[in-house]
């Protein structure tokens, strides 16, 4: 009977702290944010008013920036629990730019601005937290952790 050859040893990664994990939730719950605001957006290029004002363009192209932006956020939070810091980075600028794209769009359409405030809200506790406290610690012990290989 032929034995398997063995396999190496993976190091085992360490558990991300729960600030991490709550990071991750809020960095999926703004990505779907996102996405749903630019389904919505896309869909409002049906209405008349809309049509009439020739905006139907500009309002599909900011519908599908929101949704790409949303699953950029979104594809990039599941790297996070293994402490890749260029997770951690690329994390950040989603989710800025989820923030400035809340921002801008408050600016075109001020009336209503408590889904663009949740947004820029939820995007501002994501990067706080990813770079503060024990997330911060966890990711700079990832960096010890590469060297060490």
């Amino acid at each position: 009977m032929q034995r398997r050859p063995e396999r190496p040893e993976r190091p085992e990664r360490p558990k991300p702290p729960s600030q991490v994990v709550v990071v991750v939730v809020l960095a999926y719950a703004l990505g779907i944010l996102d996405i749903a605001a630019g389904l919505v957006l896309i869909l409002l290029r049906y209405d008349e008013e809309i049509r009439r004002a020739g905006n139907a363009f500009a309002i599909t192209w900011w519908g599908a920036t929101m949704i790409i932006v949303g699953l950029f956020v979104i594809a990039v939070a599941s790297g996070l629990t293994r402490g890749r810091r260029d997770a951690r980075a690329l994390a950040t600028v989603g989710a800025a730019v989820s923030a400035l794209v809340a921002v801008v769009d408050i600016a075109i359409e001020p009336g209503d601005p408590w889904f663009q405030l949740a947004v820029i809200a939820i995007a501002v506790l994501v990067i706080l937290a990813l770079w503060r406290g024990t997330s911060a610690a966890f990711f700079r012990g990832s960096r010890a952790r590469a060297r060490r290989r």
